[in-house]
């Protein structure tokens, strides 16, 4: 891209080309060039911290296939019944609302930086270990251990993105950050489908060895700065208000729960229903799913540098949360791998206006003194949805099937859009 934007430069000003075949080149690649630089425009105002830290995420996540396999590992490769492994699913949730939760704590007390580096080790450990588990309590009990504190990152994510970024960049920011996480999970779904093929174990230690390579290379890279206030990124009339007496903050994340225990489906009941109703393998599973991180990483940055001014933050979370309705709604009366991937395509998207839109409204609620607190309380709002997610999927899936499921999660998913809906009309 570098090459390109100079090659541009050197058309425009050079003398060495004649008159006549520059009157040729200039219309013809003046506009591609434009367009060229107008992408460029999506990545800039980005620190360079900001790269190192999506590099650190891009390998973490890299290694991140458990999760989206753990349904069908437990009923498939360990003959647990759907509900029992609804149940270790919601485990992943309850840690990772417990390590959001202290994670949250520990930022406001010892900043983020020591919190990135030991949350990546410690998960990586766990997940080692969980891959040894054999009893359906270990697993269940590893499990809780493995987003205990693997999602201690989570506020300390967030409080570096705002000490690394600028007002007028982070939104970028986190787009940047959400493209490192989306380029991972496009490399975790398809080589986990790979690994699964020949053992599930590699699954566990390909996770947990990724954990602490990004650990290490945090370490290394990642400069220290501690989370300062930062008067480009908030703004100095937000009032020092704690989150839990903010009350229309808590609207707003029961609303993103709701939305969230929705969107979960993705990882915890798609694969099982890619399984049971379509009979597809571990590696076709996987490449469907990893769908979902090649559209984010693919088109996100720009996406968010094109919208970001052109609506409200609510306006594109509900267009995000319709898009998510009719993802599960096409699934009930047609039966093909077509709608499959255009179901995937729908969620995608959806992921894209409403996520980052989600966590800029949480960011700027936030004052300085409170920033780990508001953003632990918005993990913890996913966190509560992760749990919810798979007991409500896969009790659905036992009484109602996959049919009743869709409609369930359509229904919660309205209630949400809704709710939005409302806190927008008291703007």
């Amino acid at each position: 891209m570098h090459i390109l934007i100079q090659f541009d430069i050197i058309i425009f000003k050079t003398n060495s080309f004649p008159k006549i075949e520059a009157n040729y080149i200039i219309p013809t690649f003046a506009p591609g060039m434009q367009r060229l630089k107008s992408l460029t425009k999506a990545y800039s105002g980005i620190s360079k911290e900001m790269w190192l830290l999506a590099i650190g995420m891009l390998i973490n996540r890299s290694g991140s296939m458990v999760l989206l396999f753990m349904s069908v590992y437990l009923t498939k490769e360990k003959h647990f019944t759907i509900p029992q492994a609804g149940i270790v699913l919601s485990m992943f949730g309850i840690g990772s609302l417990v390590g959001a939760f202290i994670g949250g704590k520990l930022v406001d007390r010892v900043g983020f930086y020591p919190i990135l580096i030991w949350s990546l080790v410690l998960s990586g450990i766990m997940m080692l270990a969980l891959g040894q588990m054999q009893n359906l309590y270990l697993i269940a009990f590893f499990t809780f251990l493995v987003t205990a504190t693997g999602d201690m990152f989570r506020p300390a994510n967030a409080a570096s993105i705002s000490t690394y970024s600028t007002k007028e960049g982070y939104t970028q920011a986190i787009a940047l950050n959400r493209l490192a996480m989306n380029l991972g999970f496009t490399i975790g779904p398809m080589l986990g489908g790979l690994l699964a093929s020949y053992s599930y174990e590699f699954l566990f230690w390909a996770d947990g060895i990724t954990c602490i390579l990004a650990a290490g290379y945090i370490f290394l890279m990642l400069p220290r700065r501690e989370l300062i206030k930062n008067e480009t990124i908030i703004e100095e009339s937000t009032p020092a208000l704690s989150p839990y007496k903010d009350k229309e903050y808590i609207y707003f994340l029961i609303f993103t729960t709701l939305y969230a225990i929705s969107f979960f489906q993705l990882l915890t009941s798609l694969p099982l229903y890619y399984k049971n109703a379509y009979s597809l393998n571990e590696k076709n599973i996987g490449w469907l799913m990893a769908l979902n991180g090649i559209g984010v990483a693919v088109i996100e940055m720009f996406l968010i540098y094109a919208i970001r001014n052109k609506w409200t933050e609510f306006k594109f979370i509900s267009l995000g949360i319709v898009l998510m309705i009719l993802s599960y709604l096409m699934l009930i009366p047609f039966h093909s791998i077509a709608i499959l991937v255009i179901s995937m395509i729908f969620l995608t998207f959806s992921e894209m206006f409403s996520m980052p839109f989600m966590s800029t409204h949480s960011m700027k609620r936030a004052s300085t003194k409170t920033m780990g607190e508001y953003m632990a309380l918005y993990s913890m709002s996913w966190s509560v949805a992760l749990i919810l997610a798979p007991f409500i999927g896969t009790q659905l899936i036992e009484y109602a099937g996959f049919n009743g499921l869709w409609v369930s999660v359509s229904v919660i998913g309205l209630i949400s859009l809704f709710g939005f809906r409302f806190l927008e009309s008291r703007h």
